[in-house]
């Protein structure tokens, strides 16, 4: 991995300009350099570490008005100097970006954005979506998963993948009646020692909900201001007085949980009457009093204006459809159908939505100290549900710079950052540019150019791209298959700058059950090595070697059925770790996949011999089939077949040698084998075949004979060399190596071979 120093041609000029630099540098914040892996690369689009952006708008984040006409100075990730086009100057070896008709602001810090929606996580497409749109800072507002998130972070943090940075939140906290799945106050000194341990694993807030009572809630303020963490909730047995008072940092949601107002309502109980939504006046001098107690106390206020407009009119864009898995895309029209029959009985009020932006503004003008996120849900989707608080606050009458400064600066200074959250020299370079003037018009929030980053440059479309139809789904929330979209019957490039990188061959792959590890072949300049990476708590670890060797050939990666071994095809020797003139079946083996493998072992006879054998693979009752060079007298070299042997007793039988229907004279190798023995796929290199070596399948009949092989086509075959197929466990995807490069589609292709 590298960090890379590259120019790009962006959809703006790039100028270099030959100016001199007299700008002072910024030396109270220092930018870290990090190597950035290849994925994270392939979602970069200007990486220098001297950048100008000149002639643009800038609203900076303090609340100040915007400024027109400026060049800002960026070295090493931080902004060095800020001024008028006309009067700063630009050193040779900065690159100027001419921003003539853009608007930058800063890197938007979402204070309510989780990376789940209900029933499902988002932990691929979320960190995507969010930086994509200009979310360059989250705190997660609580979540269900925190170890999963706390990976995230660091990986996000280690340039292993990209995403904003993840302000960690520990598990939910409520009351004796609150949900099971939460942190239920039963006994104090459980809550203590809860709060203290996630401290220790890096959390920075907690969050209450519902249920939590004020005597709850002071001892879980009390034990987090202790191991400085902050608090914050979702509250209703507690009011925003209690809490405030009690000396919580912050409290979400605005209006619509501000059960102060609820009538006949009994002190520590969450109240069920929440008709004070609809008849309490925003303008009344009770509202006013709540919120000057929570500016006396130095309480901030969490906005989520997205979610409320989602429940409100159910009206999801364009664009947020674009991304959804399709379970939750089927979900929203029928959210949609049941709110067009419901009508004036629909559980989420439009005049909520009306009083919730009147409320926030009227906090924010007597001086409240409000923050915005988005909570998503529904078809509230990561970042684009960010960009709409924005239109929102507009809708509700506050300027664009009051608006950025709500969903900037004062959520830097609720993190207690002094680095992020505003345009000015000595900050961390996190901007974005956006397309238009967004004075003008609000929604040119959306209008997203470039993402800056520590003064990384990140390309908001293929950001988004990759999370196109994959929002909510099965991988994004295991992120078995490294998160991706699951191919339907075409076939895709399998986990791209992550598995199948550029300039590189990989070939030859196999997947644990349950989806945690993944092991593959690659060609490090003609020597083979295998490869593996495990998922753990939502991250896939780095891919490393199984075997360290310069000279030793290992390939054919393949998990036995009950995954207690892992066999493979290699040269080495069987006394050293050297190479002889032919491929043997080996494996190593391990008790659990807590155990570490042992050292290799050759498979030996009957299986090998002194030709080549390659690519084992099992059936259920441990049946292997695998290829070996054609042993008959005066046969070719490139001569292959495929062989059979059951498992009696603890060892392979003498092999015995596929039909006429399977093997030709001339080479058929690579073999995968179905567990229950119902079809085979293989490679085959024959006078008919479509490229350098196609892949073949062959069923079984209701006679247990194998079939003719038929050709798997053009769906699958090309002109170049197709080979080492594989399918997952539970038989639902093809994996397979087409032009260096390891591919997958689904197996309902398979029905298109059958007589």
């Amino acid at each position: 991995m590298n960090r890379i120093t590259i120019i790009v041609i962006l959809t703006f000029t790039i100028l270099v300009s030959l100016q001199g630099c007299g700008q002072e540098q910024a030396t109270d914040i220092q930018s870290t350099k990090i190597d950035i892996s290849d994925y994270t690369q392939s979602f970069i689009s200007f990486d220098s570490p001297n950048i100008a952006l000149s002639n643009v708008k800038i609203i900076d984040g303090t609340g100040n008005p915007s400024k027109t006409s400026q060049t800002v100075l960026i070295e090493n990730g931080i902004i060095v100097g800020i001024g008028d086009a006309n009067d700063i100057q630009i050193a040779d070896d900065f690159f100027e970006l001419n921003l003539s008709g853009r608007t930058i602001i800063p890197g938007i810090i979402g204070m309510h954005n989780h990376m789940r929606i209900p029933e499902s996580a988002m932990l691929s497409t979320s960190p995507k979506l969010y930086l994509a749109c200009g979310v360059t800072t989250i705190q997660t507002c609580g979540t269900g998963n925190p170890f999963e998130e706390l990976a995230i972070a660091k990986s996000i943090d280690r340039g292993e993948q990209p995403g904003p940075e993840i302000i960690n939140s520990g598990p939910y906290f409520t009351g004796p009646k609150g949900k099971s799945n939460f942190i239920r106050f039963t006994n104090e000194k459980m809550v203590r020692d809860t709060i203290r341990y996630w401290a220790s694993k890096g959390v920075q807030w907690l969050k209450v909900y519902r249920n939590t009572r004020p005597q709850d809630l002071k001892v879980i303020v009390d034990e987090a201001h202790r191991n400085n963490l902050k608090v914050t909730g979702h509250l209703c047995a507690t009011t925003f007085t209690e809490a405030a008072e009690i000396g919580i940092d912050a409290i979400e949601h605005g209006f619509i949980h501000s059960y102060d107002h609820a009538t006949e309502r009994e002190t520590g109980v969450c109240s069920k009457n929440n008709d004070f939504r609809t008849n309490l006046d925003i303008d009344s001098d009770t509202v006013k009093d709540v919120q000057q107690n929570l500016i006396n106390n130095g309480v901030a206020l969490g906005s989520t204006l997205a979610i409320f407009e989602a429940q409100a009119n159910v009206m999801a864009d364009a664009r947020d459809l674009e991304v959804m898995a399709p379970t939750h895309k089927v979900a929203y029209h029928q959210r949609k159908l049941r709110k067009k029959e419901q009508g004036n009985d629909w559980y989420f009020k439009p005049e909520w939505l009306v009083k919730s932006m009147a409320y926030e503004l009227q906090f924010f003008r007597q001086g409240g100290w409000l923050v915005a996120g988005l909570d998503p849900g529904l078809h509230n989707m990561p970042g684009f549900g960010d960009q709409k608080n924005y239109e929102l606050f507009i809708e509700a009458g506050f300027k664009p710079e009051e608006a950025l400064q709500v969903m900037a600066s004062n959520g830097a200074k609720l993190l207690s950052r002094t680095d992020i959250g505003t345009i000015e020299k000595g900050k961390l370079a996190n901007i974005v540019v956006l397309n238009g003037d967004l004075e003008s018009n609000p929604k040119v929030i959306r209008e997203v150019e470039i993402v800056f980053k520590n003064g990384i440059g990140f390309d908001p479309n293929k950001l988004i791209e990759s999370a196109k139809g994959n929002v909510g789904s099965e991988t994004d929330n295991t992120m078995v298959y490294f998160g991706q979209k699951t191919p339907s019957n075409e076939p895709e490039l399998f986990a791209p700058n992550i598995i199948s990188k550029p300039n590189r061959h990989e070939f030859g792959c196999t997947i644990s059950g349950d989806g945690n590890e993944f092991f593959f072949g690659v060609d490090n300049n003609g020597v083979t090595e295998i490869h593996y990476t495990n998922l753990l708590e939502g991250v896939w670890s780095p891919p490393r070697k199984l075997f360290d060797s310069a000279s030793v050939s290992y390939n054919d990666p393949m998990l036995s059925p009950d995954e207690k071994r892992l066999y493979f095809i290699s040269n080495r020797s069987l006394n050293e770790d050297i190479t002889k003139d032919d491929m043997d079946i080996w494996y190593v083996e391990r008790e659990n996949k807590q155990s570490n493998w042992s050292e290799p072992i050759n498979l030996g006879l009957p299986i090998n011999s002194p030709l080549n054998e390659y690519y084992a693979s099992f059936t259920n009752d441990g049946t292997l089939y695998f290829a070996a060079q054609d042993k008959t007298l005066n046969a070719p070299n490139y001569a292959y077949d495929i062989y059979r042997s059951k498992y009696v007793n603890g060892k392979f039988v003498k092999p015995e040698l596929l039909s006429e229907s399977i093997n030709t004279n001339r080479y058929e190798a690579d073999v995968f084998i179905a567990p229950d023995e119902s079809y085979m796929i293989f490679c085959s290199i024959r006078k008919i075949g479509k490229g350098q070596g196609d892949l073949y399948i062959s069923f079984k009949d209701k006679d247990g004979k194998w079939g003719d092989a038929v050709n798997m086509g053009n769906t699958i075959n090309t002109e170049k060399h197709e080979l080492c197929p594989f399918v997952t466990k539970d038989g639902k995807y093809l994996f397979y190596t087409s032009n260096n490069d390891i591919y997958w589609v689904s197996t309902q292709i398979l029905d298109n071979y059958r007589e």
